[in-house]
């Protein structure tokens, strides 16, 4: 594979950006080039209502006191209150061991069983339809885990995935350690994600290092003469756990994002020794205790409090309907601070501050999206199973409520009405205007393929020409049938309207700006028969580096608001564009 060239003086993003925003022109009609817009404008001419009422869905799982799962319920059961007011439940089904069993007011018969050693009977006109598709992402943080605490719950992650990762389930892993990779792309084959699981137990992992590096920093602190010496080494301290935390939510927040676009129920199953509310806390409480400097050492907590930047991945993961479930890979492990390097330090860490600060965002990140926080346990493969039971046993719940067409947060709850039974649901989403879920699906493309074309659109790509400092255009060419663009008469024409959507990655994971342009389509109302079976067509010229690319793209009709969704992997090779040699 070629290495990536970077254009001087410009960056890899820009330079994409630049050549994604040059249209040219089409056979039937010419776009203008315009600057890239925000993420989420309103295309130029659409009229788009303010008020509008669609379905909110929200998946719940309800158990009793015991935590056993409750099955067996009706949408009469439940009530839905959102920012505060009751809401008329519309739309309702029930899963109960990964079938259909309720689909609004009318409930499913079983299947009937075939006979033993007979393949499984059709599923019947009145079966009704399968659940939707769960997918499984398991996101290993390699820099806080140890290595055999890592490896001591991905065994029982793999034992796991090679019996629960199969037909309408699929996994995906993700790891990170200062930078993400993903491992291995969704998959519904449960022994190819075990044996990229085992592969990862003999890889780097960073979380000894870090314990490591804290006793050098607390027995630092024993041997300061000063609360005020103490502190300075406490709070560089935290300062570099502080960056470390900033790029692990970051990594979480991009692999959420990435979901936000992909349809189904999606779940993300977080492998880590704990993310600090306030990294250094325990820390700080060491100087609180040596010193009896009480006011420094709060103050020093207070500085470094995270607890916003957990907010705000729960408002994403909400956005994007991802439920979280975090596994504390520490265990009921011995106490990592009695060792023989410390054994004579005047002050021993308070391990109670250590595990509540590395655990309660844990709990609030489960607690806020749906999930569960599963801690101080060796074994976690009963609590696997119990996630199992989550998407293969639940409710779907949805309410038609009145919005504004903008992009804003919304308290939600759900309630159920038989005492004793208690509901497990998030407790927020995020209302999404038409065109943020088609840029969240557009850039979701990238990564997972997205097979929905109702324009019945083409996507062709020419031969890359030479441009500029290293850089190549790409022709690409987009059809569209007359036939499905929605076109209204205006006086002696007809309109339609359609608006393109562009983004491109490189193989190093490196992304363009999105871009979109509107185009009018405009024809005389007497040609409109006879252009029917034909295509409007539509090209632009991409600039991109040699080496392979991945292009995202969609168009949107905004009369119907149908929109179509396209990838395309292109190879851009050094020699393209150059005359054959002579013969």
């Amino acid at each position: 594979m070629l290495t990536l060239r970077r254009p001087a003086g410009r960056s890899f993003v820009l330079a994409l950006f630049a050549a994604a925003a040059c249209l040219s022109a089409g056979s039937l009609a010419r776009a203008q080039s315009k600057p890239a817009p925000s993420p989420a404008p309103t295309p130029a001419g659409t009229f788009i209502s303010r008020e509008t009422v669609s379905v909110t869905n929200v998946d719940v799982v309800v158990e009793d006191g015991k935590g056993n799962r409750v099955t067996g319920l009706r949408k009469e059961d439940f009530v839905v209150v959102e920012d505060g007011v009751e809401q008329l439940i519309t739309n309702f089904f029930a899963v109960e061991q990964g079938r259909m069993s309720v689909v609004g007011d009318e409930e499913i018969p079983p299947a009937p069983a075939a006979p033993p050693g007979a393949p499984a009977p059709a599923a019947s006109p009145g079966a009704g339809p399968p659940p939707p598709k769960t997918r499984i992402v398991i996101f290993v943080d390699s820099l806080s885990l140890s290595p055999f605490n890592r490896n001591r719950v991905l065994r029982s992650v793999e034992e796991w995935v090679r019996g629960t990762v199969k037909d309408n389930v699929e996994g995906m892993i993700v790891v990170w350690n200062r930078s993400l990779k993903i491992r291995r792309r969704f998959t519904n084959d449960g022994r190819d994600l075990a044996d990229i699981l085992k592969q990862i137990e003999e890889e780097s992992a960073q979380g000894a290092t870090r314990i490591s590096n804290r006793r050098e920093i607390l027995q630092r602190i024993d041997d300061s003469k000063s609360s005020a010496e103490a502190t300075a080494i406490a709070r560089g301290w935290a300062q570099e756990q502080t960056n470390d935390l900033v790029y692990t939510l970051e990594a979480l927040r991009t692999t959420i994002t990435q979901l936000s676009g992909v349809d189904g129920r999606k779940i993300l199953l977080h492998v880590s020794e704990g993310l600090p509310q306030s990294p250094g806390a325990e820390v700080f409480r060491f100087v609180q205790d040596k010193f009896r400097d009480t006011a420094g050492a709060m103050s020093g907590q207070f500085e470094f409090d995270n607890t916003s930047s957990y907010l705000g991945l729960v408002r994403e993961a909400n956005a994007s309907g991802v439920t979280l479930y975090l596994f504390d890979a520490t265990g009921l492990g011995v106490d990592q601070t009695v060792t023989a390097e410390n054994k004579y330090q005047s002050t021993r860490l308070d391990s109670f501050t250590d595990r509540m600060n590395s655990q309660s965002m844990l709990q609030l990140l489960a607690e806020e999206t749906g999930g569960e926080a599963i801690l101080n346990s060796n074994d976690v493969l009963p609590s696997l199973k119990k996630v199992e039971k989550d998407f293969t046993s639940y409710y779907s719940i949805g309410y038609r409520s009145l919005r504004s067409g903008l992009d804003r947060p919304h308290k939600l709850e759900v309630k159920v009405k038989r005492k004793g039974l208690t509901a497990r649901a998030r407790r927020s989403y995020v209302e999404k205007g038409l065109e943020t879920r088609t840029v969240e699906a557009v850039q979701s493309g990238l990564y997972f393929g997205r097979d929905e074309n109702p324009l019945a659109a083409g996507l062709e790509v020419g031969t890359p020409t030479p441009h500029s400092s290293g850089n190549f255009e790409v022709p690409i060419r987009i059809r569209i049938p007359y036939s499905r663009i929605a076109m209204l008469p205006e006086g002696p024409r007809v309109r339609g309207r359609l608006t393109f959507y562009f983004i491109v990655m490189d193989a190093e994971e490196k992304k363009s700006e999105l871009t979109s342009q509107s185009k009018t389509v405009e024809l005389d109302a007497k040609r409109f028969e006879e252009l029917q079976k034909k295509d409007f067509i539509y090209d632009v010229r991409l600039l991109m580096i040699p080496g392979r690319q991945r292009l995202s793209f969609a168009v949107r009709d905004e009369t119907t608001t149908t929109t179509s969704y396209l990838q395309k992997t292109i190879f851009v090779s050094i020699f393209s564009g150059q005359p054959a040699p002579p013969k």
